[in-house]
């Protein structure tokens, strides 16, 4: 996979603060600043600790952090904070029940954030394969939920996934 060009940053001599009302600010070694800094991934579901992009307030770009964990902390729990808040992706551990109901389909999902509802347009559309046995579910308000390792799960949430039960 050919990358994009970036600009890495050096994590070692860019400064990062957290600013009095919590929101993150960068300093890149001396160059520019960054106030109410937002952290995204730039390859969120393929490399969620690598190409960690930086943008200031007016979205302009920062630069790149190459690695998470070649950040020093507190920032690198700084920034693993905000990318906590950015993406909200439950991890499914139990499906209890899907009920198809006029072309949408309900789903009684366990998740690692608790047992949730969710509604999803027919499978076809809301369930994509990211990689063998590993699900991506997006329901009719846009909200993610992972199934890693389908082949990990009980037979029960396996079968009712493949449409068995």
């Amino acid at each position: 996979m050919a990358l994009p060009e970036f600009e890495f940053l050096n994590v070692q001599t860019t400064r990062f603060e957290r600013a009095p009302d919590s929101t993150l600010r960068v300093e890149v070694a001396g160059d520019r600043c960054g106030m109410r800094v937002q952290v995204l991934r730039a390859f969120p579901l393929k490399f969620p600790e690598q190409f960690i992009v930086l943008r200031d307030g007016d979205n302009k770009e920062l630069g790149v952090i190459e690695e998470l964990r070649h950040v020093p902390q507190p920032a690198q729990r700084w920034l693993r904070e905000e990318l906590f808040k950015r993406y909200f992706l439950p991890q499914v551990e139990v499906i209890h029940d899907i009920t198809e109901r006029f072309g949408t389909s309900v789903w009684d999902l366990q998740t690692d954030r608790g047992r949730r509802t969710v509604t999803t347009n027919a499978m076809n559309e809301a369930v994509f394969e990211m990689e063998p046995q590993r699900f991506l579910i997006t329901d009719v308000e846009g909200n993610r939920y992972e199934i890693k390792d389908l082949s990990a799960l009980d037979a029960n949430t396996r079968a009712r996934f493949m449409g068995k039960i």
